[in-house]
């Protein structure tokens, strides 16, 4: 049977314990009986499971609307009348199916994990508003062991909220080696490999203007920006954000771009991409973070020019796994 998307929530803190239906009710502007209906109908999951009309919600939890494609649904009956003319536009009156053209690459595969290459705009886990398909979506349906795995304080709580197999991220729009758990022991495993920093991450990238050739290092601290959808870089010890250091190597150069190795001594959210910015060298294709005067070229860009190209870990067993990505065609045509 297919499955259509049509509204995704994320729970945030201050919602935490709170009955799921009630929450909808006001969420939705919704009946606490129609939000009954939707839940009974099968039209409501919380974390990919069915939801129960009962069920009491914990932060992160992420709540879906779906339309079996051939039954009649009631949520949507209700939530697209006059009445509420506001959710039917987020709603919207359209269903996108989730399959995922642009699929990663299984580069290693055993019993404990996997090494891919994920493409460019594939998200990994599913966003707040959003309904396209994700990494999760594909993993969950290749490889349905990894469903409910989840972080160990998660299943002590026996709360739900499962993490398939996820043990580090890349942005949406950066393209590269991942490494995905295949069981709850790996999972435990690599998550604390990286805690421990003991997971080589390497990084290319083209970022725009003429870097002198060698080698330096960018220690902005970084935070939330105000405007929520950005983060922002801070002076090392301004005490405005989270220590952030980042190391780079130029090792060719243009008039016009840089091509950079980049490794990663600390993790932050679009870190590599802040911090370029804040040293007037954003990434190339970089539509979040860049300067006005590059806006042009940038446009121009097919894609962010952010590749991880290098991954290399200790498995269960001891053995140091090394692997190593060719970079994206797009990097060829900057003729360095």
């Amino acid at each position: 049977m297919s499955v259509y998307k049509c509204m995704t929530i994320t729970v945030k803190s201050n919602f935490n314990g709170q009955r799921l239906d009630k929450f909808l009710a006001e969420e939705l502007n919704q009946s606490r009986n129609q939000i009954k209906k939707a839940i009974l109908n099968g039209s409501v999951l919380v974390n990919n499971e069915p939801a129960k009309v009962h069920q009491f919600l914990r932060p992160g939890d992420i709540i879906d609307f779906e339309k079996k494609k051939t039954e009649k649904s009631p949520i949507r009956k209700e939530l697209t009348n006059e009445k509420t003319p506001n959710l039917a536009q987020k709603l919207k009156t359209f269903f996108i199916s989730k399959t995922i053209r642009n699929t990663p690459e299984i580069i290693q595969k055993n019993k404990n994990y996997l090494v891919i290459e994920k493409p460019t705009g594939l998200l990994v886990h599913p966003a707040p508003g959003s309904n396209e398909p994700t990494l999760v979506d594909w993993l969950v349906k290749k490889f349905p062991q990894v469903k409910k795995i989840s972080d160990p304080e998660a299943l002590k709580r026996n709360d739900q909220t499962y993490r398939p197999g996820i043990v580090h991220r890349l942005d949406k729009e950066v393209s590269g080696l991942m490494l995905v758990a295949l069981n709850q022991k790996a999972f435990e495993y690599y998550k604390k490999q990286f805690k421990l920093k003991r997971v080589e991450k390497k990084y290319l990238a083209v970022v725009h203007g003429q870097i002198p050739l060698g080698s330096g290092q960018i220690n902005f601290e970084i935070s939330r920006s105000s405007e929520g959808s950005r983060m922002a870089a801070h002076p090392a010890g301004s005490n405005k954000g989270l220590k952030s250091l980042t190391e780079y190597n130029i090792v060719k150069t243009s008039k016009q771009y840089s091509l950079a190795e980049i490794n990663l001594y600390t993790g932050r959210t679009n870190q590599i991409r802040v911090h370029f910015q804040a040293i007037g060298h954003p990434i190339v294709g970089d539509k979040l973070y860049c300067q006005k005067k590059f806006k042009k070229q940038n446009l121009e860009s097919e894609r962010l020019m952010l590749h991880a190209y290098k991954l290399g870990f200790v498995d269960q067993k001891n053995i140091k796994q090394q692997f190593s990505s060719q970079k994206p065609k797009e990097f060829n045509k900057f003729n360095f």
